[in-house]
């Protein structure tokens, strides 16, 4: 069975580079406090990190909105990953012990924060300022996203029904957890336990660096659960659990998944237009041939079509010949 995610959580904010040397940064009026209980303004600091552990760094970079320092808690994970992509003198190490962000790096850390603080709301969210986010508050928080899903079954030989497509879009961003819809997906099992938890998630997960979450990445946040794992378990809670293999898929299959790969990821509107447009070409067609080739039963949300009427719009005319006979269910 093919598996497809497609969609965007969680964009970071676009922060444009300011590189510093060591000299510059030195002159700097920024400390870190040891014993800060709340994040409440700090002088000219935006954010306080509340909490560090042995494995884990006060890092200091500035809040892109409004040009104050933030003292965050990276872990030391999170730190070297940075470091295989950033240049060596985007890391100043200080004095106290922090480690003062530049240039690029800065920019992207600084970024993300920016997103989690303000856009998912994380700072508004910890309603007693403690820097430690409960489970209420973690649920106030938009660090959530809806999703749909589209599946495409077919009869095998022996009359039993297989799934040879699964797909989750991204619908809505930037949600609470209050509402109830298809799934509460990100971070499920493991819900944020303050800004810096979600900051080091969001950066460890953005593996290519293009301050983008994808669906696939968030999915990637519950342990060794990978996106394909994720979505299998999404369509087992809902009774789905007979799949098609590799071995069991024809040319026809995938000729039909590639077609309806690229159809789920049109929006309703795009959907049922193009819809419309082909059936009205194929309708036409079969007037011009007197053929009764026009099938359509519609019952619900299942849509029922041969395969030559699926090809007829989803793929080249040439090959519609070859796949007459055929029939698949479409779930959409």
């Amino acid at each position: 069975m093919r598996i497809e995610t497609y969609g965007t959580a969680f964009t970071s904010y676009d922060v444009k580079p300011n590189k510093l040397n060591k000299e510059e940064i030195s002159k700097e009026n920024v400390s870190v406090h040891a014993e800060v209980g709340k994040t409440d303004e700090i002088e000219n600091i935006s954010y306080h990190t509340t909490s560090k552990s042995t494995s884990s760094k006060f890092t200091i970079f500035k809040d892109p909105t409004n040009g104050k320092y933030v003292i965050s808690s990276l872990n030391d994970k999170t730190i070297e990953k940075l470091k295989t992509q950033f240049p060596e003198d985007n890391f100043i190490e200080k004095e106290d012990g922090s480690l003062r962000l530049t240039g690029e790096a800065e920019a992207f850390v600084s970024g993300w924060f920016a997103d989690i603080a303000y856009k998912r709301e994380f700072l508004e969210s910890d309603e007693n300022n403690d820097g430690k986010l409960s489970e209420e508050e973690d649920g106030q928080t938009k660090n959530d996203f809806t999703i749909h899903g589209d599946l495409l079954g077919r009869v095998d030989n022996n009359g039993k029904e297989k799934l040879v497509y699964a797909s989750e879009t991204i619908g809505d961003s930037y949600r609470d957890k209050s509402s109830t819809y298809m799934y509460t997906n990100y971070r499920e099992f493991n819900i944020a336990k303050s800004l810096d938890d979600e900051l080091n998630t969001t950066i460890s997960v953005d593996v290519d660096f293009d301050g983008i979450m994808t669906l696939k990445e968030a999915y990637t946040t519950e342990g060794d659960e990978n996106a394909e794992n994720v979505v299998i378990r999404h369509i087992s809670e809902f009774g789905f659990t007979e799949f098609a293999d590799d071995s069991e898929m024809g040319l026809i299959d995938i000729l039909i998944v590639d077609a309806f790969d690229k159809f789920v990821q049109l929006d309703d509107k795009e959907r049922i237009a193009y819809l419309k447009k082909h059936l009205e070409e194929i309708a036409e067609e079969k007037k011009e041939k007197k053929e009764d080739r026009i099938e359509k039963n519609k019952k619900d949300e299942l849509i029922e079509f041969k395969i030559a009427e699926v090809v007829a719009f989803m793929t080249e005319k040439q090959n519609r010949e070859e796949l007459v006979n055929k029939e698949v269910n479409i779930y959409v």
